[in-house]
Parts: structure tokens; C-alpha cells; sequence
């Protein structure tokens, strides 16, 4: 991609804000803006004495859904860093579009935020306003709006928000290297590129179940084709309810890994994201703080107690990135064991499974029916095995990746 100028013109009724600018504020646990840098202060059109004090969202635009606020008050209540795209408003009128870095500090909250330019972000401004449109007309509430934007994100293929977050925060800074011509930063790539390993495990884990809940219905089918061609208590028979009972087992196991609250997979998901959003967060917040050194400082904020508190949340998203990297690699591992046991039972499966077959072929006379239901168990079985396998191979993917950021943190 070709760079182009680091600040565009802006366009009719938008805030002059340039790719290679970087802004902050800092609020009280309320939402009271305790501070700022002057690129904040210049887009938002406020004076100093205008925003030191006031609510965060005197810069609020109706356009954003209270949804969108939702989810970020949430997740800072609950003392994790969060990530958005939020469109505000200056004092004049105009807007300007931010993808806003949000972390819990001491005695607040820190924001740190960039311009977004991403296929992504254009995407998220179309439901940003379909939403907003709910909440004039129908009255949506900020939990419903909560709601609409987990499933679009959902909808997107992303496994929770927090996947949702830790993808655009890598996309927009790719395209804002880009942008600014500055050459591709490795771990950004890396990120992305993890984040999509991640995606395609959550995929795997919904199709693996579908697969298996789909067999379910097989051994009941096996038992009223055998009823026909052989005494009750046949061999077939027998074979039928030995599959049931043994897929049955199996199928506990999956769940457990793979479906429901707070399983497994998700759990692969939610650390490993969260761990790329933080080193994505600390990329921004490192700059922020080069950026800080060279501001001119603002009368009436301590630039001193600023200057320090970039400093330890960008130590602190650090060791938080630490945190969360050692708890996705071992959910990874886990996941990886309970994949290689799942396969191993399916072995006992497929004796059954040709047992089964060796039984229909020596039956005579009106079997076809049966050979085709044999004939549904192999394709079906190929179809898990090859879920598993792949399964296994992404979390030992995303083990080996997070070992490497480790270690790259380490020397950092």
C-alpha cells in the first residue's frame, strides 16, 4: 500500500484529527476527565477549563449506541482493558471516529486512541447506526444494544467480543503503519495471524459438535433396521446399543470442552485474545508515552504524575500480557489433551463401526438400508477425525506462538 500524507483532509463536518496522531484522557472512577494531552483537547474543541472536570461525555456523539458503552463500563468495572470504536463530537458540530484503547489505572481510567481506517471499521459503523436508529425509535436499551453488538460480532465469526476487540486492534494498527509508511511490524502481524487460528478453533469446536450430535440418531435407526432383518437381541442389535452407549461417553466429554459457558475452547479464546489485544494495547501506550515526552505540557494538569502513570500501565499491560499468555497456553495444552483422548475413543468407535459392517455383509436379502446407515457412520467418522486433527494442530499452534511472544517479551 502506498503511504499517503499523515493528516487527510477532513471531510465536511469532520474533526481535523491525522492518522500519525495519538490522544489520551484520563478519568476519575466516575467518568470525570482528570486530564489529557493537547491533541485531545484540539479535536474536541473544549478549552482546558472546559474539560478538566467535566463528564467524558460532554464529547459523547448520539451516533455512538449506549450499548457500545455498555460493554466497555462493564468490562473496566471488572478491572480488564477493553477496546471499541466510539465516534465522538467537538464543540462545533463535527465528529471524529476513534478506536479507543481503554484501561483500568489507579484512582480511573486511562484512553489512549487512534484513527480508524479499516474494511473492519466501516463495517462496524453500518451496524453502529442501525442500532443507534433502534435505540431512537424502538427505545433499545443500552443491554439490548449490548446484546445486538455481541451477535453482530458474533455474526462476523468472531467468538466473543473480546476476539472481536483483539482483531480490529491489530487491523488498525497494520493499516495505520500503513498509512503512515512506516514498514510492517512483525508482532502485529503475528497477532492477526493468531487471531484468525483462533476464529478457525472456534469454528472447529461448533462444527465438531454438530457432527457428533448428528451420529445420535444413528444407532436408534440401526436397531429398528435389525428388528426387521433379525431376532430381537441379534448381533446388530447388540452392535447398535454397544455405539449408543459408547458415543454417549464421548459425546459428555465434548461437551464439556466445547459447548456451554465458560468451556474450554472459550476459554483458549478469551486468554489467548486478551493477551494480543494487551500486546497491541502496549505497542499504543509505548508510543503515547514517546509522543508525551515531546508534548508541551497543559497548565493546571500534573504533567509529572501523567508522565508516571503511562509508565506503569504500560509495565502493568506488560505483565498483564504475561498473565494472560501463560493461562491461553495452558488452556491450549488441555485442549490439545482432551482432542487427542476424544480421538482415541473414537477408535472404540470405529471397531464397533466394522463390526457393524461385517455383520451387514453377512446378512441376505433387505439390507441396503442398513449398508447405507454404516455407510453415514464412515463419512461421519472421517468428518470428526479430521475436526479433532485440526483442532490439535491449532492449539499447539497457539501454544508455540504465545511461547514465542513470551520469549520476545522477555527480551524486550
Amino acid at each position: 500500500m502506498n503511504a499517503v500524507s499523515p493528516t487527510s483532509p477532513p471531510r465536511e463536518g469532520e474533526a481535523d484529527f491525522g492518522f500519525h496522531e495519538l490522544f489520551f484522557s484520563r478519568t476519575d472512577p466516575r467518568g470525570v476527565i482528570q486530564s489529557g494531552n493537547e491533541v485531545f483537547r484540539r479535536v474536541s474543541g473544549y478549552g482546558w477549563s472546559d474539560l478538566l472536570g467535566a463528564p467524558h461525555k460532554v464529547v459523547r456523539h448520539p451516533d455512538t449506541p449506549r450499548g457500545v458503552f455498555r460493554i466497555l463500563w462493564t468490562a473496566l468495572g471488572k478491572g480488564d482493558p477493553v477496546g471499541g470504536y466510539v465516534k465522538n463530537r467537538a464543540r462545533n458540530g463535527d465528529h471524529y471516529w476513534v478506536f479507543a484503547v481503554l484501561l483500568p489505572v489507579p484512582g480511573g481510567f486511562l484512553s489512549v486512541r487512534m484513527k480508524p481506517s479499516t474494511p473492519l471499521f466501516a463495517r462496524v459503523r453500518d451496524i453502529y447506526a442501525e442500532i443507534a436508529q433502534r435505540e431512537r425509535a424502538e427505545g433499545l436499551d443500552p443491554a439490548e444494544g449490548a446484546r445486538a453488538l455481541r451477535g453482530f460480532a458474533a455474526a462476523a465469526g468472531y467468538s466473543s467480543y473480546t476476539s472481536f476487540m483483539a482483531a480490529a486492534m491489530g487491523q488498525e494498527l497494520a493499516a495505520r503503519d500503513a498509512r503512515l509508511g512506516r514498514p510492517a511490524d512483525a508482532r502485529t502481524a503475528q497477532l492477526i495471524a493468531l487471531n484468525t487460528s483462533l476464529e478457525e478453533v472456534s469454528r472447529e469446536q461448533r462444527n465438531l459438535l454438530r457432527s457428533f450430535e448428528a451420529l445420535q440418531s444413528v444407532p436408534n435407526n440401526m436397531r429398528i433396521i435389525a428388528s426387521r432383518l433379525e431376532p430381537s437381541g441379534g448381533p446388530v442389535s447388540a452392535i447398535s446399543e454397544n455405539y449408543r452407549s459408547s458415543s454417549q461417553v464421548i459425546s459428555e466429554r465434548l461437551r464439556s470442552f466445547v459447548s456451554g459457558p465458560d468451556n474450554l475452547c472459550d476459554r483458549v479464546s478469551r486468554q489467548a485474545s486478551k493477551a494480543l489485544f494487551l500486546i497491541g494495547a502496549h505497542r499504543v501506550l509505548s508510543e503515547m508515552r514517546q509522543n508525551f515526552a515531546d508534548a508541551t505540557p497543559v497548565p493546571g494538569i500534573d504533567w509529572a504524575l501523567e508522565r508516571q502513570t503511562l509508565c506503569a500501565i504500560e509495565a502493568q499491560a506488560q505483565h498483564d500480557t504475561g498473565t494472560a499468555m501463560e493461562q491461553a497456553i495452558s488452556h491450549a495444552e488441555v485442549l490439545g489433551r482432551a482432542s487427542a483422548e476424544i480421538r482415541r475413543q473414537m477408535l472404540g468407535l470405529d471397531t464397533i463401526r466394522v463390526l457393524g459392517r461385517v455383520e451387514t455383509g453377512r446378512m441376505r436379502g433387505a439390507n441396503t438400508q442398513l449398508s447405507a446407515t454404516i455407510d453415514q457412520l464412515d463419512v461421519s467418522h472421517s468428518d470428526i477425525r479430521l475436526r479433532l486433527e485440526t483442532i490439535m494442530r491449532l492449539s499447539e499452534g497457539i501454544g508455540t506462538t504465545m511461547r514465542m511472544f513470551q520469549r520476545t517479551q522477555r527480551m524486550a
